[in-house]
C-alpha cells in the first residue's frame, strides 16, 4: 500500500494543474500562454491518467471490476456536477434572468451537467469534470487491465494511440475545421478518452515493473532528453500551426516525459523550489476542477460576460489569481472540513506529510 509522498511528482501534479489554467485562458498568438501551451502538446490531462494508473491499488486475487473505487469516484463526480448546476449555469443565463426569463430551466439541464450530453464536455458550465468521468470507468475496469500480460498490455497501449489520432481527424470539431463532412455520428471528442485508457494502462504497467525509487532513479538519468525533444520541436509545430483539434500522441506521450522530467530537474536543481510547490500536491485535483469556475466568474467581472474574452495582459495575470484563489479556497475549506474534502477533492486527511504517495 502507498505509504509516502514523491516530492517531484507532487511538483508535476502542481505544474500540470497550473499549466491547465493558462490552457484556457485565452491564447493569443504568439503570447507566452500560446508558446507554453504548444510545449505541453496537449499532454497535461494525460499526465494525470499517467500517475491515476501508477498509483491505482493493486487488484486482490479473483477481482475483475473495482466497484468499490468506482462508488468512491462516484461521490466527487455528482458532487462537482451539483456545484456546476447550482453556481455556474445561472452565470451561463445572468442575460435571461435579468429579463425574467426563466425559460432556459429544464430538465435537460441535469442531462448535460451529468456528462451524458456529449462524450467528453460538461456543455460550458464544467469542462474539467470529464477526467473524473473518465476515470470513473478505468478504474472500473482497472483490475481486468492489470490481469493483461504484457504484449497485451503494450499490444492496448499502441492500439489507443492509433486509434485517438484515427478518431481524431474523424471528429466533428477536426471535420468543422476542415470543413468535411460525414462524422457526425462520432461522440464528440471520444479520442481523448481513448487516449486516456492508454495513458491509464501505461501507468499501470510501469507500476508492475518500477518501483516509485526505480521510476525516480529512470526518469532523474534520463531528464535533460524529453525537454529538449520538445523545444527542437516546438518551432515546427509553432510555424506550421500544428496545434488542436489537429492532434498528435506521439507528441501528447513526448509532453507527459517532459512534465515528467521537468519535475526530476526542479528537485535536481532547485530542491526549494519543488519543495514548496510540492507541499500543494494534494490540492492538484481541487485545483484542476474548481478553475473553470473561477475563470468564468472572472471573466463575468472583467468583461460583463460569462465567455467574454481576455486582453493579452488579464491572460497573462489571470492563472495566477484563479490558482492564488483556490488554493485559499482548499487551504480553508480543509481546515474547516477536513473529512467532507478527503470525499470530494480527493484529498487525503492531514497527517503531517507532503507529496505523491509511494511504496
Amino acid at each position: 500500500m502507498p505509504k509516502q509522498r514523491i516530492e517531484w511528482i507532487d511538483f508535476c501534479r502542481v505544474y500540470t494543474a497550473f499549466a491547465v489554467i493558462v490552457r484556457h485562458c485565452d491564447r493569443h498568438y504568439g503570447h507566452f500562454a500560446y508558446v507554453a501551451d504548444l510545449f505541453n502538446y496537449r499532454s497535461l490531462i494525460y499526465f494525470f491518467f499517467l500517475m491515476a494508473g501508477y498509483f491505482t491499488h493493486r487488484a486482490a486475487p479473483g477481482q475483475w471490476l473495482d466497484w468499490a473505487r468506482t462508488r468512491r469516484l462516484l461521490v466527487p463526480y455528482l458532487f462537482w456536477t451539483l456545484i456546476a448546476i447550482v453556481t455556474m449555469v445561472p452565470l451561463m443565463h445572468l442575460s435571461e434572468i435579468g429579463q425574467g426569463d426563466w425559460s432556459w430551466v429544464s430538465p435537460m439541464i441535469l442531462w448535460r451537467e451529468s456528462g451524458l450530453h456529449s462524450w467528453c464536455y460538461w456543455d460550458y458550465s464544467n469542462v474539467p469534470i470529464w477526467f473524473l468521468r473518465t476515470l470513473i470507468l478505468l478504474a472500473l475496469i482497472s483490475p481486468l487491465l492489470q490481469r493483461l500480460p504484457l504484449k497485451a498490455m503494450l499490444g492496448l497501449i499502441l492500439i489507443t494511440f492509433a486509434a485517438s489520432d484515427v478518431l481524431c481527424e474523424a471528429d466533428p470539431e477536426t471535420a468543422e475545421h476542415y470543413h468535411r463532412g460525414g462524422v457526425g455520428w462520432l461522440p464528440f471528442r471520444l479520442y481523448e478518452s481513448v487516449l486516456a485508457l492508454g495513458f491509464y494502462a501505461g501507468g499501470l504497467l510501469i507500476r508492475r515493473y518500477a518501483t516509485a525509487e526505480q521510476l525516480s532513479a529512470f526518469v532523474r538519468s534520463y531528464a535533460w532528453l524529453p525537454p529538449a525533444g520538445a523545444l527542437a520541436l516546438l518551432p515546427a509545430v509553432y510555424w506550421w500551426g500544428f496545434y488542436p483539434p489537429v492532434q498528435s500522441s506521439a507528441l501528447v506521450l513526448l509532453g507527459v516525459a517532459t512534465t515528467l522530467s521537468i519535475g526530476s530537474l526542479c528537485q535536481q536543481y532547485l530542491p526549494r523550489v519543488c519543495h514548496w510547490v510540492a507541499q500543494w500536491g494534494t490540492a492538484a485535483f481541487f485545483i484542476y476542477i474548481t478553475h473553470f469556475m473561477l475563470l468564468h466568474l472572472l471573466r463575468l467581472l472583467l468583461t460583463g460576460n460569462y465567455s467574454g474574452g481576455l486582453t493579452p495582459l488579464q491572460a497573462t495575470w489571470a492563472p495566477w489569481v484563479i490558482c492564488i484563489v483556490s488554493l485559499v479556497l482548499y487551504r480553508l475549506l480543509v481546515r474547516l472540513f477536513p473529512r467532507f474534502m478527503s470525499v470530494v477533492a480527493m484529498a487525503p486527511l492531514p497527517s503531517g506529510k507532503r507529496g505523491a504517495q509511494a511504496e
